[in-house]
């Protein structure tokens, strides 16, 4: 992609593990934006976990005429306002909603900074309590998402079921063929399923074909890792892998 400087190199870079572009431009200490297609953008920011090391994890931005909606947040406040900032210095439509995809924290963290900027955002029914049991910021309810696909702004927001978490949805930008995946869908690099705590590992499965019956992407966002390959089928293989099999007896 062609787009401005955003954010000089710093001294210190954390180690970014697979952010989902090598072309990205560097936004702030530990985030980056760049370009999927003419009206999707993806962001990566990286979090410190308890074992020092850094992990990635991916969001997106999808520009629909003359405003933007935000997909995930970033881990916090700070990932969302160097979001919010690099956007506004790009000179691109204005985001005025956003969508989370889960409770995890690095998918609706900046929901404060969001709420500070009169941004809403919005996400599964089923996220709230989940959210709230984990003392995590709280988005507003997509009602009827857990049972129909729904429209928000150009995105078709999609409930296939439970897998990575009890609540996570897809988002579908049929304008470009692109399908946001969040952490339900594994990048082609992962070796497993990863955290799956509050998961269903039984129905991982059906909800990945759920999801591959639903579309066909030309390119599919993960929450974390690299777009590459066929993601959506190694999603597959690994969950076929990691599900528990029943007894023949």
């Amino acid at each position: 992609m062609t787009a401005p400087v955003l954010a000089s190199p710093l001294r210190g870079d954390p180690q970014a593990l697979e952010i989902a572009m090598p072309e990205m431009r560097r936004i702030a200490y530990n985030a980056w934006l760049g370009r999927v297609s003419p009206n999707v953008w993806v962001h990566t920011t990286t979090h410190v976990l308890d074992s020092g090391d850094y992990y990635p994890a991916n969001g997106a931005i999808v520009v629909e005429n003359d405003a933007s909606l935000l997909i995930d947040t970033g881990w916090n406040d700070a990932d969302a306002s160097a979001i919010l900032s690099a956007w506004e210095r790009l000179g691109q439509p204005p985001i005025t909603r956003a969508l989370v995809t889960h409770f995890h924290r690095d998918r609706l963290g900046g929901i404060g900074l969001l709420t500070k900027r009169g941004i809403p955002a919005y996400g599964n029914p089923l996220t709230i309590g989940l959210a709230l049991d984990a003392g995590l910021p709280v988005p507003r309810p997509l009602h009827q998402v857990e049972k129909f696909k729904q429209r928000l702004d150009g995105v078709e927001v999609f409930y296939p079921g439970s897998g990575h978490t009890l609540d996570n949805i897809v988002a579908w930008i049929p304008s470009d063929g692109i399908l946001f995946g969040g952490c339900l869908v594994k990048s082609t690099t992962a070796p497993d399923l990863g955290y799956v705590a509050d998961g269903d590992l039984t129905a991982y499965p059906e909800t990945i074909r759920r999801v591959i019956n639903a579309y066909r992407p030309r390119h599919v966002i993960p929450g974390h890792g690299t777009i590459a390959g066929n993601s959506l089928a190694h999603t597959l293989a690994i969950a076929n892998a990691a599900a528990p099999h029943r007894s023949m007896d």
